[in-house]
């Protein structure tokens, strides 16, 4: 956990969990496992794409739930324009199904990540409620 870098330090959390599920990978390769990083590269896509990141980090400060909040506006901008051409798609208006074939793809993996994030959030909130103090 010491490559993870604290929220809010120019890094998104889905970054991080990106670069945490890598670390994990590197580990998992020797002992005969890709899978592992096959996933974790999928990750770092749809972070980006959640983020809209185009490679360059900003250096100021946000909070997690200004991050969060911004990555799930990102997360329904995504959907509203895979919906948009869908229906453009139905009714004959798009020229190009290709694109409608993208959004639809990078919507999914949006939202694959955000339930992924949910599920993780939710199973630390469980181990942390089961801690004895």
């Amino acid at each position: 956990m010491a490559g993870i870098l604290p929220l809010g330090g120019g890094s998104s959390a889905l970054e991080q969990y990106a670069a945490l599920l890598k670390g994990g990978a590197a580990s998992a390769a020797g002992a005969g496992g890709t899978d592992s990083t096959a996933n974790a590269d999928a990750l770092a896509a749809a972070a980006q794409a959640l983020t809209g990141a185009s490679g360059t980090r900003s250096t100021g400060s946000t909070g997690f739930a200004a991050t969060l909040a911004s990555s799930l506006e990102n997360v329904q901008a995504l959907q509203s324009k895979s919906s948009a051409l869908a229906v453009q798609a139905a009714t004959g208006d798009l020229n190009d199904v290709h694109d409608y074939t993208v959004a639809a793809a990078e919507a999914g993996m949006a939202a694959q990540v955000t339930v992924a994030l949910r599920n993780k959030a939710l199973e630390a909130f469980s181990e942390i409620m089961r801690m004895q103090f």
